[in-house]
């Protein structure tokens, strides 16, 4: 199935089978009043992001690739103990060093244009998510997320009446590979929390959204948990609020996001109106990226901690209890 049909138009909702391409060159672009986008336009328009997130309660690693359209961007960064040991970014004009085939099972790389040992690749494969990436000679590894397709959140969303979100997410699975970093090998235990995000499509000039990702083990019932919430994207129709549950993924509700814009390092609650979902999340440790260059702008922090709360699922009539779980919450604007 292409996520863009015959007339233009895309498929919405969310889907029981991952799409196999996202053919945005199909898609029937328009502005808001309806004038068809010229063919030159279209390619400044597609956005991509292709995001790996590793957390415990030791370290947090955070590796992606991002396409705006006009530059692209790569960056890790590996946070140990509460402490930030090594962050690295890169940003390259259009699709400079970025190659992207914008299908869900298939390959994204970015390779510096000139410093060889500086390159990150995207394996997605039937239930199995590769990242290798070598970014100089201090941080480096290769990662295996082993995934059930069945179970990954596929979908899609209007974007305004100009544009949509495709939208594949993974999370709480199996995990195996190592991590190196400043001469000191990590050989990562399977129940690393993972967290992959694969998203694409004709987003909105300035946009904005929160995210919060949760993963561990509630104790009480010996059940392994892994959260996606988010707000202010991906609401039109569908959402991506679901909770993996052994590795079954669960609906879960709206949610609402509390927190200090001004100082994100200050408790956050993400919560729901009705009472499914009550996390508090103490961060331990961030990232940001705040530019304004006119054309281009971004407010950008996303921290790493831990939650604590409660979730119930309706489809399995339970309550579970969240404690010392790791992740992170977004808060994320971008003018792109």
């Amino acid at each position: 199935m292409n996520l863009i049909q015959p007339n233009g138009q895309p498929q919405w909702g969310r889907f029981d089978a991952l799409p196999s391409d996202i053919n945005w060159r199909d898609y029937d672009a328009r502005t808001a009043l309806g004038h068809p986008r010229s063919v030159w336009v279209k390619p400044w328009l597609m956005k991509h992001f292709d995001f790996y997130g590793l957390t415990a309660p030791n370290f947090t690693l955070g590796v992606g690739l991002v396409r705006l359209g006009l530059v692209n961007s790569a960056f890790a960064y590996w946070a140990q103990d509460g402490v930030l040991r090594e962050r690295v970014q890169f940003d390259l004009p259009m699709d400079a060093g970025l190659t992207v085939d914008y299908r869900p099972l298939g390959t994204t790389r970015w390779r510096h244009p000139w410093r060889s040992n500086h390159h990150i690749t995207s394996h997605r494969q039937a239930n199995l998510r590769r990242l290798e990436f070598r970014l100089g000679s201090y941080l480096n590894g290769e990662v295996e997320l082993r995934c059930n397709d069945d179970e990954a959140l596929s979908m899609n969303t209007p974007i305004g009446n100009t544009g949509f979100a495709y939208a594949q997410k993974t999370s709480g699975c199996p995990v195996q590979g190592y991590i190196q970093c400043g001469g000191t090998t990590l050989e990562l235990p399977e129940h690393t929390g993972c967290y992959h995000d694969w998203t694409a499509g004709f987003l909105r000039r300035e946009t904005f959204w929160n995210w919060a990702c949760a993963t561990g083990m509630d104790h009480r019932t010996r059940t392994r948990l892994s959260v996606n919430l988010a707000r202010g994207v991906n609401e039109t129709s569908a959402h991506e609020n679901v909770v993996w549950v052994n590795g079954r993924r669960h609906d879960l509700p709206l949610t609402l996001f509390d927190y200090d814009r001004d100082n994100v390092m200050a408790p956050w609650r993400v919560y729901s109106q009705c009472g499914q979902v009550d996390l508090y999340f103490k961060p331990t440790g961030q990232i940001d990226d705040h530019r304004n260059l006119g054309l281009l702008a971004s407010r950008f922090n996303q921290c790493h901690g831990e939650f604590s709360g409660t979730l119930s699922v309706p489809g399995l009539g339970q309550t579970f209890h969240a404690q010392s779980f790791t992740g992170w919450c977004e808060d994320h604007y971008a003018k792109w």
